[in-house]
């Protein structure tokens, strides 16, 4: 492989990264500079033949990092290996067609041979790939990490006291990227980003994959502990736990244009003590679990602020929005709590935004259950739809509960909204109908069967209105009203609209007809 194409895949890499920035966290947190000088571990000993490479790889990332930095380069073919240890100013590179693979899981001491290592202590496992206190560091390219974790779930299964390894792993270190790469079976976690009581800084996650079957039992894919700036974008996770996981002192997080299939969802906590700034965008959810996750009990929170989720798709999610401040499981009936004292570690939810959300084919609408001594407080619904084949959304103990522009609930059966000690506006508890609703809204606009728009819902830029009678003119609503576009028809029987820099959302399309009517059509930009 020469330099001259690495050089040009970190750039288009980095252009990708800067394109599909959306907002100003992205623009904030810088990405490694790392020298293209390559080590090729086969170099260095490493072959497809041996039981444990780990000696080799880790004898090209010294040479690397000697050097002043560069790339240590993973040829195609399998390579097994025991633990590495990552350097500052290295890029760990994944070819096409290269398996980095961790040594199989053994009787917990390294033996029968050629079995993964404990780390001087039976049954307790260092992480595979690993760096503390580092600075200016990447994982990168096309290659798969392979964690054949099957048996280590097997054994964790049998003897929960196992300390099993995490693939990927980097306390308090500064200036971070893993991309394009795909991860499989990890035997605990997949990444994590921090969990010390040192601050990391600048880690950016983008368009890798994330594999594990949804029985594999804490195989989160991506966690944050104590870290300060992270971009995770671009990416496809699903495995067995929690899809992403942001804990104590993760701040300043953004998370775009990911999708996530099996799993728990995008959550905070349980140890959540100080996140602050989440922001989560143009993700869609598959078959999760739980689709917007904050949990959290007495004695794992505090001083947690400002979560705002928008323009996300979910579907078959069987809680799509749950906040609970009684991880892991809520007391009924609500009314039946009783106070405690307030600590600093009192479970605090404050300022929550849901905006541009389409939920289809929900188990349940969502928890959102505080305490009666801490009270969750100013979540907004705006332009959300819910729709639930089962209960209602459960509300407890929440201060500032909003449901504007046109937000409904949907319910199969009973109340679409359950409150226990909450102040609710904007929603009829009943029916899950909104009561803010313009009269242009959503809601209140019917089909008509001689004007067609597609595709709808609409992926991309251009919308076409097909219309039996002749078009005269073509004007694009919010749900509340305003007038985003507006455009002449030349008496067409079809129309295309170019809804550039449009938001994802609910969109009212109103056709003016050269009869004089009008009719109109609703419109879903994903």
């Amino acid at each position: 492989m020469k330099k001259n194409i690495l050089q040009k895949m970190r750039s288009i890499i980095i252009g990708l990264l800067l394109l599909i920035g959306i907002t100003s966290v992205h623009a904030t947190i810088p990405l490694p500079n790392i020298p293209s000088t390559q080590f090729l571990i086969t170099d260095y000993g490493a072959s497809t033949s041996a039981l444990n490479n780990a000696t080799y790889i880790n004898d090209a990332i010294s040479a690397a990092n000697t050097a002043g930095g560069g790339t240590v380069v993973i040829p195609a073919g399998t390579f097994l290996s025991g633990p590495i240890i990552m350097k500052s100013n290295v890029n760990l590179y994944l070819s096409t067609g290269s398996i980095l693979q961790l040594m199989p899981y053994g009787s917990g001491n390294g033996v029968p041979a050629g079995s993964y290592p404990n780390n001087g202590t039976t049954n307790v496992y260092s992480n595979f790939i690993s760096g503390s206190s580092l600075n200016n560091i990447e994982i990168s390219g096309s290659g798969v990490i392979e964690g054949d974790g099957s048996a280590w779930w097997t054994a964790y299964k049998a003897n929960s006291s196992i300390s099993r390894p995490c693939m990927i792993r980097f306390k308090a270190c500064n200036t971070v990227l893993i991309t394009g790469i795909t991860l499989r079976n990890a035997p605990n976690v997949h990444v994590t980003l921090g969990q010390s009581s040192s601050m990391g800084s600048n880690g950016t996650i983008s368009n890798i994959t994330i594999i594990a079957p949804s029985t594999s039992p804490n195989t989160d894919a991506i966690d944050t502990w104590y870290w300060n700036g992270v971009n995770i974008t671009n990416c496809n996770l699903s495995e067995g736990d929690d899809n992403v996981a942001m804990d104590s002192y993760s701040q300043n997080i953004t998370i775009t244009h990911c999708t996530f299939g099996s799993g728990h969802g995008v959550s905070v906590g349980s140890y959540a003590v100080n996140v602050k700034n989440v922001k989560v965008d143009s993700c869609t959810f598959n078959g999760t679990t739980n689709g917007i996750r904050l949990k959290s009990e007495r004695g794992r929170g505090g001083a947690d602020s400002t979560f705002e989720y928008s323009n996300i798709t979910m579907n078959n999610v069987k809680y799509p929005f749950y906040i609970t401040s009684w991880y892991p499981k809520e007391p009924y009936p609500a009314s039946a709590q009783v106070a405690a004292t307030v600590t600093s570690t009192t479970p605090a939810w404050n300022n929550i935004t849901f905006k541009n959300i389409i939920v289809t084919n929900s188990t349940n609408a969502g928890i959102i259950y505080g305490l009666p001594e801490m009270y969750i407080n100013n979540v907004v619904f705006d332009n959300v739809q819910i729709t639930s084949n089962g209960q209602g959304l459960i509300t407890n103990y929440i201060n500032g509960l909003v449901f504007k522009n046109c937000s409904s609930v949907k319910v199969s059966s009973g109340n679409a909204i359950i409150p226990y000690a909450a102040t609710i506006s904007g929603i009829n508890t009943t029916t899950g109908s909104s009561t803010s609703c313009n009269p242009t809204a959503v809601e209140n606009v019917k089909a008509n069967t001689q004007l067609t728009g597609f595709p709808n819902p609409l992926n991309g830029e251009n919308f076409t209105v097909n219309s039996v009678e002749n078009i005269s003119k073509i004007k694009i609503y919010t749900v509340d009203g305003k007038q985003l576009i507006e455009d002449n028809g030349n008496l067409l029987h079809q129309i295309s609209i170019n809804l550039k820099g449009i938001s994802p959302g609910y969109y009212i399309v109103n056709v003016l007809l050269e009869n004089g009517l009008v009719q109109s059509l609703k419109l879903v930009k994903l």
